[in-house]
């Protein structure tokens, strides 16, 4: 049976998940849950400390003004990964898919540590693009395959308490590294912590992998048979046509030729209206209707099966969480930079003060989490999250004037923070729980896609209203002779400037900061539209049935009965709000 005709229940790797739900021990349980969470802790620790170095290592290679543009390569690639991750853990397996994710991860860390200038970091990032989309959709799909409705979005939240130490502790060790002159190690720890915090996920993953083959359920089925042997062409015709590669190259290409111009125009391209810009801008327009096409009328597995997910939940809720990552990457995209040349913060106290939003977020995500156990629905603490960020956002436009109070700026990163953790985990569940257990992986795909594609775009309007509104700001506060890529460039030259022109600078940068708040209010409130359109439904579910039958074609078929049926949300007739 040729692949791209095939169901997805009946695809490898959602056989093994759900045959391995039923050999699974409570060893393999505790190392592949202790693994997704060290792996998770390992990659959020990384994450804060090169976060805390950043805007240092971008001002070293002459570079801060378009240090956006790691973000938007990360978030631009990590788009397509998403999908083709969650269709090759269903085509080849969890345990395969987590192993290639691990060594694209492993590698990126070595590149970047090595590099010389912007651009060979960007290269490392495009790696790294692989390794963390696979870790990061992954660890999420792995948690909602092993738990219930009513307990995944406890489970979700607990998945990223670790990160909460690493809020706190990891700009320490990044100023220490920096101040000693060892910035590389902040790279260096992505090949030695992301590679042995996996050692017991894989182990885990690898015992259970050698059950499912020992137990002979995953022989093929009658049904499944081939009726004749394909050659190897044949073979990768069928794995392009289930990856949809042609779609993926439209996509990716789409969003890079769209979104690099915005940052790039004026410090790469020579303007808006020179022949690079409006090339790239059109190719990307170009692309981008190429891929609506292709999508519609031509893809035999779309990148994500929309089209057989009559309920609106699953849309509604990554448009929800999308409108919310667009706020955060635009809001906080230069926040640091902002804190250190307005305020003078050093890197500690400029990423502690910034990370106070990540921090409320996650204790809010586990609130969140013992709410929808305690009460088996989901639908007002989004509300009252949404309603947290647009006061907290609301508060950030006066805050993040120069001349605020620190405790006042401090307060309002923690009230968005609480209410866009209420949002997150909650949706999350409701997403997941809104399609048949088969479409798990590629809807918990779908909503990181919305996420990745919502974060480039953020991070786009930030660079395009940063880079394009400064000059002026600049020239306009400014008195006197001065370099002006130097000013955007390099921390440690604005700072350093004589009184006045140094007052004119952070009367600039804060001008362009209210600007990016207030967007981002206007952007809260069309999260809440978007969460109108969210259905109703109790996070309860049926008994699963845990009888082993004798016969493994009988098991298989009863298992992934079950998948189609026990997680539907079809029969769902529960309304509690």
């Amino acid at each position: 049976m040729d692949i791209s005709s095939t169901p997805r229940s009946s695809l490898p790797g959602v056989k093994k998940v759900l045959i391995a739900k039923k050999l699974a021990s409570r060893t393999d349980l505790f190392l592949i849950i202790f693994g997704i969470v060290a792996v998770a802790w390992a990659k959020n620790w990384e994450g804060n400390v090169v976060f805390s170095v950043t805007p240092l290592v971008t001002s070293l290679f002459d570079s801060v003004h378009i240090s956006s543009i790691l973000d938007i390569v990360l978030y631009i690639l990590v788009t397509v990964l998403l999908p083709f991750y969650s269709k090759f853990a269903d085509m080849v397996g969890r345990t395969e898919a987590f192993t290639v994710a691990i060594v694209f991860y492993v590698v990126s860390g070595t590149v970047q540590a090595t590099a010389q200038n912007l651009d060979t970091l960007v290269g490392g990032q495009v790696l790294y693009s692989f390794g963390y989309a696979g870790v990061h959709v992954l660890g999420h799909v792995l948690i909602a395959d092993m738990t219930s409705r009513v307990n995944r979005g406890l489970f979700q939240a607990f998945y990223d308490v670790p990160a909460i130490v690493n809020i706190f502790v990891a700009p320490f060790v990044g100023d220490a590294l920096w101040r000693s002159g060892q910035w590389r190690w902040t790279y260096s720890m992505i090949p030695f912590g992301i590679g042995l915090t996996s050692i017991p996920l894989l182990t885990g993953l690898f015992r259970v992998e050698k059950k499912v083959k020992k137990s002979g359920l995953m022989k093929p089925l009658p049904s499944d048979q081939p009726t004749k042997k394909k050659s190897v062409w044949q073979h990768i015709v069928s794995f392009a046509v289930e990856m949809d590669v042609i779609g993926s190259i439209l996509f990716v290409g789409a969003l890079c030729l769209i979104m690099l111009p915005l940052v790039l125009a004026l410090s790469r391209f020579g303007g808006w209206g020179s022949p690079t810009t409006i090339g790239t801008i059109v190719g990307g327009v170009v692309c981008l209707l190429l891929f609506g096409i292709w999508e519609w009328k031509f893809a035999e597995k779309p990148l994500v099966p929309m089209a057989s997910w009559d309920n609106p939940t699953p849309f509604a809720g990554v448009l929800t969480c999308s409108t919310i990552s667009i706020i955060a990457a635009t809001n906080w995209q230069y926040f640091l930079v902002y804190l250190q040349i307005s305020r003078k913060l050093g890197v500690i106290p400029a990423t502690l003060l910034v990370r106070g939003y990540d921090a409320a977020f996650l204790i809010s995500q586990v609130l969140a989490g013992f709410l929808m156990k305690r009460y088996k629905i989901y639908r007002p603490f989004v509300l009252g999250g949404i309603c947290l960020l647009l006061l907290g956002i609301g508060l950030m436009i006066p805050a993040r004037f120069p001349n605020s109070a620190t405790a006042f700026l401090a307060i309002t990163q923690v009230i968005a923070g609480l209410g866009a953790g209420m949002i997150y985990v909650p949706i999350l569940v409701a997403v997941q729980s809104s399609v048949p257990h088969k479409d798990l992986a590629i809807v918990t795909a779908f909503f990181q896609i919305g996420g990745t594609i919502a974060t480039s775009i953020g991070s786009t309007v930030a660079g395009a209203i940063w880079n394009s509104m400064l000059p002026d700001q600049i020239a306009k506060h400014v008195p006197g002779d001065y370099i002006y890529e130097k000013i955007v460039g390099d921390i440690g030259y604005a700072t350093s400037l004589p009184a006045e022109q140094f007052a004119g600078v952070v009367t600039a940068y804060g001008n362009i900061q209210r600007i990016l708040s207030i967007v981002s209010l206007c952007l809260a409130a069309l999260a809440l539209l978007f969460f109108l359109g969210m259905r109703s439904f109790g996070l309860e579910e049926p008994e699963e049935d845990n009888a082993v039958l004798p016969n493994p074609e009988s098991t298989v078929n009863a298992v992934l009965d079950e998948s189609s049926t026990t997680y539907g949300t079809s029969k769902m007739a529960v309304d509690k709000y």
